[in-house]
């Protein structure tokens, strides 16, 4: 069976669309790995279901939908032992197209976000957003 972290990495791959930026290396490995489940999960209207509802909402993904995925996948590799190892076997030609060398960065956010964000490398001074509004000074007691 499947190691639990490897569903969670695949399940997590599949539902924030993790072949956007890849090279087109990446883009094969990735398509490969959505085709063998697709075609795995076909004929399962709850697995299809729960695959057709990560890929229509890739930008949002939560782990509500993560999980279920992963479930599935669990699930499935629980009752089929070659669908395990052929997983393992596309999870392992993708895997190398996510991983950023020493020099890199990797800046990934998923979800709606209520504020300033900052996704950066080797920040050297301060990062500002603008005018700050007027400070409060702090009560004294």
């Amino acid at each position: 069976m499947a190691d639990e972290d490897i569903l969670g990495a695949v399940a997590l791959a599949l539902a924030t669309g993790a072949a956007n930026g890849l090279t087109e290396a990446g883009r094969a490995a990735f398509a490969a790995l959505t085709g063998l489940v697709r075609r795995r999960f076909q004929g399962r209207e709850s697995a299809q279901a729960v695959l057709a509802e990560v890929e229509t909402e890739a930008k949002t993904a939560d782990y509500t939908r993560v999980q279920a995925l992963r479930d599935e996948l669990a699930r499935t590799v629980a009752d089929d032992p070659a669908f395990d190892e052929q997983l393992r076997r596309h999870w392992a030609d993708l895997r190398p197209h996510l991983t950023v060398d020493t020099g890199g960065v990797v800046n990934n956010l998923s979800s709606s976000v209520g504020g300033n964000v900052v996704q950066a490398r080797d920040v050297h001074g301060g990062i500002s957003f603008g005018e700050a509004g007027p400070r409060r000074p702090e009560a004294r007691h």
